[in-house]
């Protein structure tokens, strides 16, 4: 019953929240209450949690805890550093419905329900932002639509290939286990997995589908960029992949020119994506290219069919898109403080403001990993599975990419300052506000009165320390989950039905 409640809590709040933002008070009143009941919900989902609905079963793992609780808590803290720094909060409705959806997508055992869920979400996440773009209605309109075209694109992509999954030449029907494979039905095999992945490619911006994800990380709030290039994609990918081990793995099809051409096209939006995030100037560009290296590891995952590929694959998507929230998080706060996008002007961020160095530094570590953690580990069993030797040591050598690009804002950061940081307010705490000089029983009423004005005072004089330490927060989760993965084993049910097979109780813990 969590995940429900947890879906019944957070995308009738977000809705509540977005409508009501011409109203800011009030809307960022639903919105902050919202965040908040979706963190303590989300903490109760178990493994104990399995509920029919609608034809399928609707239940709950120890790693969808995981990844509801983190998505929750990033939602929140983000939703609060955007407040904080005066961007007004307009991602946090729709990211609180993304939230809903995404996690109710995750825990279905039906493909096809997790891609149209995923997909409404998806589309719900980038349409609150994109709705408050400044400019003519006409154009905003024209850009929206042409930003979420890709978004349907890949729902029905991923829909088609589950179609095609449960029809009479699918594999669920023609599949013998214990014969061999048909050389039509191999030839059919590969088409749906060229299919699934290219929908998966689409929806995480991976090349050659970059240019509307870096359009997209452009035209929306830097808040919004973890809500729809980051979680909403990374449960796409954990729908996909769980599809692919319940479909395509029983087959035992080779498919060696599939699993090659996936491999190419990963392989090039690692070298690329890290490539374009070393060279271009502006924070967004950084952050958003970063976020296509990451994608291209992650779509290695589907050129090898192994459960510890796949299990791979799970903790570096769930890893990645974590880390990458507390880059975000970083970027929104960073801008906003010296109000300036480029990292030419940003000369001696860090040295001005060390909680927002600290930050960087928590990032920095989880984007590049070290031994020990699940996603230091993952990269590498990725690499080495689906790339051959010795091409698979200069994949994982690019895929360190973080240590260039990340190396290089750090570098800036500790010069000396420039003009614009030199000139901002910084993130250092201020003592602001009303300071009785005595108490007395006559004044008790005047007290009462000054202390919220003087509470407000203090916040704003400290705005954007809280919001450094909202984006610290941010970071920490972050390094925690890609420390630990999802370290979940994979729990099987028999779900009966037509089909005859077995399938896994969610995309988290291994299947569909």
């Amino acid at each position: 019953m969590s995940v429900l409640l947890l879906a019944a809590v957070a995308i009738p709040g977000g809705l509540a929240a977005f409508l009501t933002f011409g109203r800011p008070r009030l809307g960022l009143a639903i919105g902050s209450v919202t965040a908040i009941l979706a963190v303590a919900v989300a903490a109760t989902i178990g493994a104990q949690d399995a509920v029919p609905l609608a034809g399928t079963v609707v239940s709950g793992s120890d790693g969808l805890r995981t990844v509801a609780l983190t998505w929750a808590a990033v939602i929140a803290l983000l939703g609060l550093a955007d407040v904080l720094v005066g961007s007004g909060g307009a991602t946090l409705g729709p990211s609180l419905m993304g939230l809903g959806t995404g996690v109710l997508a995750l825990s279905v055992a039906d493909a096809g329900i997790g891609f149209a869920l995923l997909t409404a979400g998806g589309l719900a996440a980038a349409v609150g932002p994109l709705a408050w773009l400044p400019g003519a209605g006409s154009d905003v309109a024209l850009v929206g639509l042409r930003l979420l075209r890709p978004l349907v694109l890949a729902g029905l992509l991923g829909l088609a290939a589950v179609a095609w999954g449960a029809s009479a030449v699918g594999p669920f029907v023609a599949a013998d286990p214990f014969a061999g494979v048909d050389p039509a039905l191999e030839t059919a095999l590969g088409l749906g997995l060229l299919v699934v992945v290219t929908a998966v490619i689409v929806r995480m911006g991976a090349i050659p589908a970059h240019v509307w994800a870096s359009r997209l990380a452009e035209a929306v709030p830097v808040a919004a960029v973890p809500a729809t290039l980051g979680w909403g994609a990374a449960g796409f990918a954990l729908v996909a992949l769980g599809w692919v081990e319940v479909t395509i793995a029983p087959a035992a099809a080779p498919l060696f020119a599939e699993h090659g051409l996936i491999a190419v096209v990963a392989a090039a939006s690692v070298l690329l994506g890290g490539l374009a995030a070393m060279l271009h100037d502006d924070l967004e560009h950084v952050l958003g290219y970063s976020i296509v290296q990451d994608a291209g590891i992650a779509l290695l995952a589907f050129g090898v069919i192994r459960p510890d590929v796949a299990q791979a694959g799970r903790d570096w998507l769930i890893g990645m898109v974590a880390v990458k929230s507390g880059l975000a998080a970083w970027v929104l706060v960073t801008r906003a403080t010296f109000r300036v996008r480029r990292l030419s002007e940003l000369r001696g961020w860090a040295r001005s403001s060390p909680l927002l160095a600290l930050t960087f530094v928590v990032v920095a570590l989880g984007a590049v990993g070290l031994p020990g953690m699940a996603t230091f580990a993952a990269r590498s069993l990725l690499t080495e599975a689906a790339v051959a030797s010795p091409f698979d040591l200069f994949v994982l050598a690019a895929a360190f990419a973080p240590l260039v690009y990340l190396g290089r804002i750090l570098v800036v950061g500790l010069d000396r300052m420039s003009d614009a940081v030199r000139g901002s307010e910084g993130t250092r705490p201020r003592l602001r506000g009303f300071r009785p000089a005595g108490w007395t029983a006559g004044s008790a009423p005047a007290v009462a009165m000054a202390v919220p004005t003087a509470f407000q005072a203090a916040i704003r004089a400290n705005r954007f320390a809280l919001a450094a330490g909202s984006a610290l927060l941010v970071a920490v989760i972050g390094l925690g989950v890609a420390t630990a993965g999802l370290g979940g084993a994979a729990v099987e049910q028999p779900l009966g039905g037509e089909l005859g097979v077995t399938e896994r109780s969610s995309p988290i813990d291994g299947g569909l």
